[in-house]
């Protein structure tokens, strides 16, 4: 059961110590939280499209945190409206940067709620990135645990660019890190849903485009994701859970499964697949994405009672 309905949102921009200024959003829960998500969404994505999952998790006490990366979303169209210029799309810059837009907002959080238990999470390109956080982050060990779906580990390979083309585009990032590419994900291939289909090809927030840096490092996260050695960099006492649909066509599946098995030392893992489910597990068609939402919920309900907190 979804539970009774999510207390509302609240919107607010936040300003990181470059100057870029965050729209972020948040999902109220009706008492008191009993856990808080920090949510980091995919390639060519935003906080607003991820339908019913955060209110449906937000009605059962877990409060739902969100942003529009660096060259994304709301941000992205603020930082090219004040400078009249494009170049700021899909311009998150690498890996280090990105993280430390995380810990940024992230910190603020912990702070102001030492009790609630954070759980990182991320879909698609974020999962990536969420993962390599919680082996890299300057607040890891302030999280409870972390939880990705459709992960940016490795391409399908019915989207694989290849190793030549993946090479060419690491060797220019080099020499242009900051040049634009358009890249389109098959809007068919997001969901089984017409509707989050169309949604998906019509969203001008969706804008396809990513800096070669981006895309390089986005490439290079997976890479050190799948390298056995990174995996056991993951903290033994945080929980992880890695949910993928079978038949996802813009991330590998299998490649999820094998990082869950991969890290030996992890206490508590689980890796859950849905038969025959896409790209997009939290926006696929009728009550499987309640499914989803209250799979996801139940597993941090599970792991929160009792929870201490760690210090920041």
């Amino acid at each position: 059961m979804a539970g009774t309905a999510a207390a509302g949102t609240t919107e607010k921009w936040e300003t990181l110590k470059d100057g870029l200024e965050v729209y972020t959003k948040t999902w109220l829960t009706n008492s008191p939280p009993v856990a808080q998500i920090f949510f980091i969404h995919g390639f060519s994505d935003h906080c607003n499209a991820y339908g019913l999952f955060p209110s449906t998790v937000a009605a059962q006490g877990i409060e739902f945190y969100s942003f529009d990366q660096r060259g994304w979303g709301e941000t992205c169209v603020r930082s090219n409206k004040k400078e009249k210029t494009t170049r700021h799309s899909g311009n998150s810059g690498p890996t280090s940067l990105v993280l430390s837009d995380i810990s940024e907002l992230l910190e603020p959080r912990l702070a102001a709620h030492p009790g609630i238990p954070c759980y990182l999470a991320g879909h698609s390109m974020g999962g990536g990135i969420a993962l390599t956080y919680a082996i890299h982050g300057t607040h890891k060990n302030a999280l409870a645990g972390t939880i990705v779906w459709s992960p940016m580990i490795d391409f399908a390979k019915e989207n694989s660019p290849g190793f030549i083309k993946i090479s060419a585009l690491k060797f220019g990032a080099t020499l242009l890190p900051h040049k634009q590419i358009v890249k389109s994900l098959p809007p068919e291939d997001m969901s089984r849903d017409p509707e989050v289909v169309e949604g998906f090809r019509n969203d001008p927030l969706c804008h396809n485009t990513g800096t070669l840096v981006a895309y390089a490092d986005m490439i290079t996260r997976g890479q050190d994701l799948r390298n056995r050695h990174v995996a056991a960099e993951f903290l033994a006492d945080k929980p992880v859970l890695v949910l993928h649909g079978s038949a996802d066509k813009i991330t590998d599946h299998d490649s999820s499964k094998h990082f869950v098995a991969s890290l030996a030392q992890v206490k508590d893992k689980e890796f859950k697949s849905f038969d025959g489910w896409y790209h997009k597990l939290h926006n696929e068609p009728g009550e499987d994405k309640i499914t989803f939402a209250n799979y996801v919920a139940a597993w941090i309900i599970q792991r929160s009672s009792g929870y201490v907190g760690s210090k920041l």
